[in-house]
């Protein structure tokens, strides 16, 4: 591992932030690598990439980059194997306005039990959707398409399990990270030596002194547009046989006020279809309910840890 040599990953929705973070650290003499990952990267994922590098990596979380396929894709794997080499850094996330056309900062929560519940849900939703834009769909790679559902799958299945390793890590919120001239960031490269010379010429710059990225879209429903579908026919010769997914049964264990599609309201959508669904996969056959239902374990062993800090 070069210890002069740092990667930066992050979802091109936050590049003004992490740019600005990179400028703020360019006196260091460290040399930054970036890995910015979109909605609409092509080949691997995010995760798969900062698997095959060596170099120590910040890695800054934000809400754009918890829901996006190409960032999550092969995380939890980057999580367990990386650990010691990794400093999350939490920042916030940005949309923008549809009506004002202008740009809002959104909090990225991940501490509380309720905060992990909403990212399950985003991912269970878009999983479910794609199913049944499926049955919907005429004339198109059949087997290209499984293997992404197989990828959005996997991400459901593991976007609690993903939240639950990161917060156990020891993450810096942004400000805690920039706090002091960025004596966090020396403290994380075991290099303190060399911080009071960095922070003699230490100048801040700011996120705003720089151009806001534009918006990127949410992918759309067609085939031929989903991110990284032209990668995904090798990716899916390799891949192992999935186990069953363990993620939080809803119906149990949402608190109340939590969003979730009834199931029997569900299974009378899919029996109201008029159009004759298309065969599906072994992987596929398992009813929605039976892919989610195994996981109160792991919502339960969020609560008591939740339970744990409080006291």
């Amino acid at each position: 591992m070069s210890k002069r040599n740092i990667a930066m990953a992050y979802c091109t929705d936050n590049e003004a932030t992490v740019k600005a973070i990179e400028q703020s650290l360019q006196p260091s003499g460290y040399q930054f690598q970036l890995y910015p990952c979109s909605r609409d990267s092509i080949g691997v994922s995010l995760p798969e990439q900062l698997l095959e590098q060596p170099s120590p990596i910040l890695l800054f979380i934000s809400d754009n980059f918890l829901k996006s396929a190409q960032c999550m894709s092969r995380g939890l794997k980057l999580l367990q194997d990386k650990r010691q080499q990794i400093l999350p850094v939490v920042i916030e996330g940005v949309a923008k306005d549809e009506q004002s056309g202008e740009w809002t900062k959104i909090s990225t929560d991940f501490e509380r039990v309720s905060d992990i519940i909403q990212y399950i849900n985003y991912w269970q939703d878009r999983y479910l959707d794609l199913r049944r834009q499926k049955r919907q769909m005429k004339d198109f790679d059949e087997n290209a398409f499984n293997a992404h559902l197989k990828i959005m799958r996997e991400i459901s299945s593991e976007a609690g399990e993903f939240l639950r390793v990161l917060r156990g890590m020891n993450f810096l919120h942004h400000a805690e990270f920039g706090a002091n001239a960025y004596e966090n960031f020396f403290k994380f490269t075991n290099d303190l030596a060399s911080w009071p010379s960095f922070k003699s010429k230490y100048s801040p710059v700011e996120a705003g002194n720089l151009p806001q990225l534009e918006e990127e879209e949410e992918p759309p429903a067609g085939l031929s547009e989903i991110p990284g579908i032209s990668a995904l026919e090798e990716r899916e010769t390799s891949t192992p046989a999935e186990e069953a997914p363990l993620t939080v049964d809803l119906t149990a264990d949402t608190p109340a006020g939590e969003s979730s599609q009834p199931q029997d309201a569900e299974a009378e959508n899919e029996e109201a279809e008029t159009t004759e669904p298309a065969p599906e996969s072994e992987a596929e056959q398992a009813l929605p309910e039976e892919e989610f239902r195994d996981a109160s374990d792991l919502y339960q062993a969020i609560r008591e840890e939740e339970e744990e800090e409080e006291e």
